[in-house]
């Protein structure tokens, strides 16, 4: 057995689907062989000698299917989890532009309150100054009746005066409110997404000449030929190893069989 088996290897392409099978494939697979092994011993009984798999081929496709079950619902927890996780990066991203959103809000609605404070303490300021002016007029007035034009003509001044006063004070503000809104550099940087672009293993025939076209099938049927050889090569010396060992196991049970009757008659 060891003779015949150890001239045969197995094609790379064995080695990698064997390797990617689940684990519960590969079990079955070699205990199936293991009973095999166990069926071609000497000692071994053939006619009370069962498998431990009924039908193999049933099992393996069950076992398929299993597999295939799991890594679907696998794959759906891990799509979820993903989804819950997208969700909740935008959840995130969405309070925390509301925050800055309402920040913003309240900072002008506090620069806002503080100017209106400042422009209400300046009318009262205004205001101070003007029943300061009139009472100290009226007292001017009641003191030198006679001098009602120079009066009249101080007022003219005090009104330009404070007219010139809020002027500068209008003019200073706007230069101080040019100065605190004033614009704003933004540097924006520009981002490169390198994409990697997956080869595409499926070509359309209409892209290539006829002759192109008929290179690759005859390629094709070269390589279909080649692997119908093979397989039918590996199904004949599988059959021929098979039926050698099988043989030489029923002869020499049959042997045994013989020389056990060939001693009871002499002894009788």
């Amino acid at each position: 057995m060891e003779d015949t088996m150890s001239s045969y290897s197995f094609s790379h392409q064995f080695y990698q689907r064997w390797t990617c099978a689940p684990d519960p494939v590969r079990a079955a697979i070699t205990q199936e062989l293991k009973d095999i092994t166990t069926l071609l011993q000497a000692d071994t009984v053939f006619e009370s000698f069962t498998f431990h798999t009924h039908d193999l081929d049933t099992h393996v496709d069950e076992l398929y299917d299993n597999y295939n079950a799991e890594q679907a619902i696998a794959k759906a927890i891990i799509d979820k989890q993903e989804q819950e996780q997208k969700k909740e990066a935008e959840e995130t991203a969405r309070k925390a532009e509301a925050t800055r959103r309402e920040q913003a809000e309240t900072a002008q609605q506090e620069q806002e309150k503080n100017e209106q404070l400042a422009a209400d303490q300046s009318n009262i300021d205004e205001k101070a100054i003007i029943d300061e002016k009139a009472i100290s007029d009226k007292g001017v007035t009641e003191n030198d009746p006679d001098d009602n034009s120079k009066i009249k003509k101080t007022d003219s001044e005090v009104a330009d005066s404070e007219s010139k006063t809020r002027d500068h004070k209008n003019a200073d503000g706007k230069t101080m409110s040019d100065q605190t809104h004033g614009p704003v550099n933004h540097h924006i940087k520009d981002i490169n997404n390198n994409t990697s672009t997956a080869i595409n293993l499926v070509l359309e025939d209409s892209e290539l000449d006829p002759a192109d076209q008929t290179l690759i099938r005859e390629l094709e049927n070269q390589i279909d030929d080649y692997l119908s050889e093979q397989m039918m090569l590996m199904s004949e010396n599988l059959k021929s190893w098979l039926r050698a060992e099988m043989t030489q196991h029923f002869s020499e049970q049959n042997t045994s069989a013989t020389t056990e009757n060939a001693a009871k008659k002499n002894i009788h």
